[in-house]
């Protein structure tokens, strides 16, 4: 009976891994596209701020309305302007506002730029 269990899962495990990496791979286009300018290669600053410390430790209800409406974890505005893509919508693709899907694979992607 375990093992039987244990053949049924593997398959879901293996897929949850796939999604995980396309998940990545959509949050690196987004923030190529629409954040490296700013933030850098390595989310690590420029124009904008360093995202590879606070801002990677959010919650992503925090970070969800930082990239919407430019308010941090505490509802303040941000101390650097930044595009409210909430109102004006991407760079690319353009003029799209993303939504949950989009902001959760973004943030993982920043997320991973703290690792390496």
């Amino acid at each position: 009976m375990k093992i039987s269990y244990i053949l049924a899962v593997l398959p879901l495990l293996a897929v949850s891994q796939l999604a995980r990496a396309e998940d990545l791979a959509a949050g690196k286009t987004l923030y190529v596209n629409n954040c490296q300018k700013c933030h850098g290669a390595k989310a690590l600053g420029g124009v904008g701020a360093k995202l590879a410390g606070e801002a990677s430790n959010w919650e992503l209800a925090a970070f969800k309305n930082a990239v919407l409406n430019g308010l941090d974890d505490e509802n303040k505005k941000l101390k650097k302007p930044m595009p409210l893509f909430g109102t004006v919508g991407l760079t690319v693709p353009k003029g799209k506002v993303p939504d949950d899907d989009d902001l959760a694979n973004l943030f993982a992607y920043i997320k991973s730029l703290v690792k390496t």
